[in-house]
């Protein structure tokens, strides 16, 4: 079972389809993070490997994930923040593909391996803190908006330390500091290659920024885009915000399904499985056709399955499940308020 301290609540991304564990009172994330997520996945491949920096709770991260099977790392400094992204990868089946790190981002190259990133994201601090400048009294909200334990310098040096060659960096940013950006991506050789400003609402000057930014090529060539409006003159998102935000109407029952699932054995032992049918999958397993394993261990019974679109995410669950010893299975099965126990 999934566990909520106080303060906190259930949230919903992408059509209610992916889910963020978040504190009432602190750090929440908003539509900047989704805005980064979707400039972002469409450079991300199955095969990427992806760190988030600045990441938070991981929105930013799950909704990448949603649209791929790329392997990520995630960096946030707080650890009830970092809690509480740990537990919303549960709650989404994620824990299999991102892994969250407890550190400053200018430790990062510590613990994560240089030069072997195909991306990296970040939405990072906006705002610095000038001498006798007052912060927000809460803490969390200081750390997540100013610039207190890490600056926009040593983000952009980690990011470029943390790329491949040819590795891209997207950040989300304020547009008063994009000269800043462009100084440093230069300094640490990144290649600022596009700039997409967006608009709050119609007549207004852009107000957030997302950039992309490539490591050791060419500086010249920058793509600055039109600004996207985000509101329309009745304060309804736009066409092009309702596609980062929520996924078209369609009729998913058609799709074609995937299960990663697990079997309680009649030694007590646990099976774990890929099928495109669960019900005749069972069977079969039953009948002394499912697997070799099950096959004098039978009677079987289910006792716990995950739904997928995509046959590659079924399968890399079904790996990640199998690649773990017997208490580590046992914990997985009670985190998700499988009593296996009275399965016997």
């Amino acid at each position: 079972m999934i566990e909520l301290k106080e303060n906190e609540r259930i949230d919903y991304m992408y059509n209610d389809q992916l889910k963020i564990i978040q504190d009432k009172k602190a750090f929440s994330f908003s539509l900047d993070t989704l805005l980064l997520g979707y400039l972002a996945k469409k450079a991300i491949k199955d095969r990427s490997k992806v760190v988030d920096l600045c990441a938070g709770n991981c929105a930013a991260t799950i909704y990448m994930a949603y649209f791929n099977c790329a392997k990520y790392d995630a960096v946030e400094i707080q650890p009830d923040i970092v809690s509480q992204a740990q537990r919303s990868l549960a709650l989404n089946h994620y824990e299999n593909r991102i892994t969250v790190h407890e550190g400053n981002v200018v430790d990062a190259p510590n613990f994560l391996r240089k030069d072997s990133y195909d991306i990296v994201t970040v939405n990072p601090p906006y705002f610095k803190v000038p001498k006798g400048h007052e912060v927000n009294p809460d803490p969390k909200k200081a750390i997540a908006r100013h610039e207190i334990l890490v600056n926009l310098e040593e983000i952009i040096k980690t990011a470029s330390d943390l790329l491949k060659m040819k590795g891209k960096m997207f950040m989300v940013h304020r547009p008063e500091r994009l000269g800043e950006i462009a100084y440093y991506c230069m300094k640490y050789d990144l290649a600022l290659k596009l700039v997409q400003p967006f608009v709050s609402h119609p007549k207004e000057d852009t107000n957030l920024i997302v950039i992309e930014a490539v490591k050791h090529t060419a500086f010249d060539g920058t793509v600055l885009k039109d600004a996207i409006l985000v509101h329309d003159q009745n304060g309804d998102f736009t066409p092009e915000i309702m596609q980062v935000i929520k996924e078209k109407s369609q009729n998913s029952s058609n799709q074609k399904k995937y299960y990663f699932y697990v079997l309680l054995c009649k030694d007590g032992s646990f099976y774990g499985g890929f099928t495109d049918d669960l019900e005749h999958r069972v069977s079969m397993h039953n009948t002394g056709k499912g697997a070799k394993y099950t096959k004098s261990r039978r009677p079987v019974k289910l006792i716990y399955h995950e739904e997928f679109l995509d046959k590659k995410l079924a399968l890399k669950r079904e790996y990640w499940f199998k690649h773990h010893d017997r208490k580590w299975k046992e914990k997985f099965l009670s985190e998700h308020e499988v009593e296996w126990n009275a399965c016997k």
